[in-house]
């Protein structure tokens, strides 16, 4: 049967009985044991092989996930924009009215860990539509509520529930995509987590504005923003390799191969070891921890001006929430500026040597972008940290965003890429989990104290003491750069040999 193979037919199905009937010297039949059956695709032009679907699907299964993600990032910071107005109806201090913002976030944290390896094991797709109704649902009920406490919880529930789909979509690229295109087609992908949360702060500040100053508005945008989804999850379909062959050769009546186990405590173990797999990898795989801490530091850092551009454009320039969410502009041009310059290095270093090599490139090609932003981020970290004042223009500061912006984007582009091709579709989901425990850790803890350290010691020295810090990590893709290839063969876990 096409599809299944054993070591011992070298790719045609062999029927166990055939095998009794034409050897009768052999044991009897109570001792002869069914051989492992291999799936695999037909061939290289296998049509349920999503690397060979039409450009159409292609499309429709990478845009999915890159909008899916800007929504529910965006909805980080644009609920950043109602803290004022939550303090006020609620009663409650800053740090407290930040939990909402805290507690969704954290949510990211795990979902990912539980999500991204079961879709390993169990297929994709469900994943999509499972994360999007309890995204939406649990947001509704959040922004609905007129209860703190209730208003915390499902804002937890609904990170926690639509956040899996953060580290599924970059396995889901991987599945349709070939490894040179992936790099590519998944730049918005990976940019979404950052144009998200960067241009939240002003979607949700003209949106509160504009209806009375309801900070309810700052949940139901994101509504708007994510219901255009839901036909086209409707149209996705499995992209998971296991789980298209498995489903296949079950369809087709083949026997003598098992996915699952059939005890439902086994079932069980399995999946308790798969969720706890991103954890697993993020201790043991030095490749992963340290790149981990590496993106995590820029991706706090953009979480951090949630608290640091309110508390410094109000206190020098007298900004109001609108214009203060405008300086998020030279952040997002300097995200721009990182694309290009992923795609500059794409075209000149990752494509003329992945045709050299037939396509076997080592993924520390993908480390060119990291090597320019390393040095943008202290550059930007610095500017921002001494310009603002009074008898400077308020333009000064503002423009320290576009090399901030341009270097930590490109510092993840390139970790992220760097991420997916060392692991593979295999295990680049689990991977690329594993990095978002850290990120989205740093990321939910930041904002709560950053304004209390900029009270505490001043604007400008405590935007130094993140420059300072930004200027330890410089090293970090040069390292790689060098000794990737000695670090992948040391890892625990199956890595790109090239």
């Amino acid at each position: 049967m096409a599809g299944l193979e054993t070591p011992q037919s070298e790719g045609n199905y062999v029927d166990p009985k055939d095998e009794e009937s034409s050897d009768s010297t052999q044991s009897p039949p109570a001792e002869i044991s069914e051989p492992a059956i291999t799936l695999d695709w037909d061939g290289p032009t296998d049509p349920d092989n999503p690397k060979n679907w039409p450009t159409w699907k292609k499309i429709l299964h990478s845009a999915i996930p890159s909008i899916y993600a800007f929504g529910l990032t965006t909805s980080i910071s644009t609920f950043v924009a109602g803290i004022p107005f939550i303090m006020q109806q609620f009663q409650v201090s800053r740090i407290v009215a930040l939990l909402p913002v805290t507690f969704y976030t954290l949510g990211f944290v795990i979902g990912p860990c539980i999500a991204s390896p079961i879709s390993e094991l169990y297929g994709r797709r469900w994943i999509y539509l499972t994360n999007f109704t309890m995204l939406i649902v649990f947001n509704a009920i959040a922004a609905a509520s007129n209860s703190f406490p209730v208003l915390v919880i499902f804002r937890f529930l609904a990170g926690f529930g639509g956040s899996g789909v953060l580290a599924v979509g970059a396995a889901t690229l991987s599945d349709v995509w070939d490894m040179q295109s992936a790099g590519r087609v998944g730049i918005f992908y990976i940019l979404a987590p950052f144009l998200g949360p960067t241009l939240g702060p002003l979607i949700g500040a003209y949106v509160i504005s504009e209806h009375g100053n309801d900070w309810k508005w700052s949940v139901w945008v994101i509504l708007c923003i994510l219901a255009p989804l839901a036909p086209g999850m409707l149209l996705m379909e499995e992209t998971s390799k296991d789980q298209i062959l498995y489903k296949r050769a079950k369809n087709s009546g083949a026997s003598g191969f098992e996915i699952h186990d059939a005890s439902f405590y086994a079932e069980l173990g399995k999946i308790g070891r798969a969720v706890l797999r991103p954890l697993h990898m993020c201790a043991i795989e030095p490749l992963l921890l340290f790149l981990g801490l590496y993106t995590a530091f820029s991706f706090a850092m953009t979480f951090s001006l949630f608290g640091s551009y309110a508390y410094v454009y109000k206190t020098v320039y007298h900004f109001d929430s609108k214009q203060i969410g405008l300086c998020y502009i030279a952040v997002v041009v300097g995200y721009l500026f990182a694309i290009a310059t992923f795609a500059f290095f794409d075209a000149t270093k990752y494509r003329p040597e992945a045709a050299r090599t037939g396509g076997k490139v080592a993924p520390e090609y993908r480390l060119y972008t990291a090597l320019v932003g390393c040095w943008l981020v202290p550059i930007g970290l610095f500017w921002y940290a001494w310009t603002p004042r009074q008898s400077v223009h308020w333009i000064v500061p503002v423009l320290a965003g576009f090399p901030f912006g341009w270097g930590t984007l490109a510092n993840f582009l390139s970790c992220m890429t760097y991420i997916v091709e060392t692991y593979g579709p295999a295990n680049s989901a689990s991977a690329v989990a594993s990095n978002g425990v850290l990120r989205f850790s740093l990321g939910a803890i930041f904002p709560l104290f950053i304004f209390q350290v900029y009270q505490t010691v001043g604007i400008h020295w405590a935007g130094s003491i993140f420059a300072f810090i930004s200027l330890l990590f410089i090293p970090v893709p040069w390292v790689f750069f060098v000794k990737g290839k000695e670090l992948r063969r040391r890892s625990h876990y199956p890595t790109n040999p090239n």
